[in-house]
């Protein structure tokens, strides 16, 4: 049998050519929200590459990639729900106030797209520079103590990976380590990999409903060391309640609410809840949640019926 190669043979011309952003469309593998990330990704390889044409390649640093990315934010539906401005300056007190100690470590529950991360590693070295200048640590490079390691966590492994990638272009993955997985499940690790009474300094950025869950994982794991500081970000928007309640109401916590504006929208409020874990001894008990209260003689929890409408 005989085929007509001429006649098979489909005119290239003919056939429409798609580009990446339509064949993205087409696919249907990345939402709006990915595609907003990609676009920040593409920002800082482009002034990365001016930065490297011009000479400027000691320019990028961790300070530089920082406003690179609230850069990026300031434009048109490019806003990104990161720990800027107000956030960013309780953080960064936050971190200073730490001792630097060769056994603690600090960790993030959530990294997005390892802003905090990245601000949290510049915040280290710079505690190494003030201290090497003092006289009280060894090394001025960080690279050199080999203590202080931050532990980033992630559950979506697209967020993790951009998270690295800043992290590497800040130049501060010997610093900041990125895990992928659920906080709950991660924590664990923690104890293997650091030891017990590790942490001095936990920043809380991940679902606000599961924040009084890993706090309490946190508390029974004995991970925390007594005066180890605690950050919640976002506890209006989207809220976190237990939480707030559960560190305002217990002995064994110190807290104090800051009420400030979310970063680049000066309309809208939130919360970031500042906690000292006082250790487990503290107040020598613990006040059980409301909802176990309501057979010690107190108001018992109402339940209304539900009308139809």
């Amino acid at each position: 049998m005989s085929y007509d190669v001429e006649e098979d043979e489909e005119d290239e011309s003919e056939v429409p050519r798609l580009s990446f952003g339509n064949r993205l469309a087409l696919s249907g593998v990345l939402s709006s929200g990915y595609r907003k990330l990609g676009m920040l990704i593409e920002h800082l390889e482009t002034r990365t590459w001016e930065m490297q044409i011009m000479g400027g390649d000691q320019r990028i640093t961790a300070d530089w990639v920082l406003k690179e990315i609230d850069r990026f934010a300031q434009g048109l539906g490019k806003w990104l729900k990161v720990a800027g401005d107000d956030k960013a300056e309780i953080l960064q007190h936050s971190i200073g106030s730490r001792p630097l100690t060769e056994h603690k470590t600090m960790v993030e529950f959530g990294s997005f797209v390892g802003y905090t991360a990245t601000r949290m590693g510049r915040a280290v070295e710079r505690s190494y520079e003030k201290g090497f200048a003092e006289g009280s640590i060894l090394f001025e490079d960080s690279r050199l103590q080999g203590a202080n390691r931050i532990t980033s966590m992630e559950i979506d492994p697209v967020h993790a990976c951009i998270a690295r990638h800043v992290l590497d272009m800040s130049r501060l993955s010997h610093i900041v380590e990125v895990w992928i997985g659920q906080v709950k499940d991660l924590i664990p690790r923690l104890t293997e990999e650091h030891g017990d009474m590790s942490l001095n300094m936990v920043f809380m950025d991940q679902r606000g409903t599961t924040f009084h869950d890993d706090l309490s994982q946190l508390e029974e794991l004995g991970l925390m060391f007594p005066n180890c500081r605690i950050v919640a970000d976002n506890c209006v928007k989207p809220g976190s309640p237990v939480y707030c309640w559960h560190t305002t109401v217990s002995e064994r916590y110190k807290t104090t609410n800051y009420s400030l504006n979310e970063f680049l929208e000066s309309t809208i409020e939130d919360w970031q809840v500042v906690c000292d874990y006082l250790g487990p001894l503290a107040g020598g008990h613990q006040r059980p949640m409301p909802w176990e209260e309501a057979g010690d003689g107190g108001e018992p929890w109402r339940s209304y019926p539900i009308r139809d409408l």
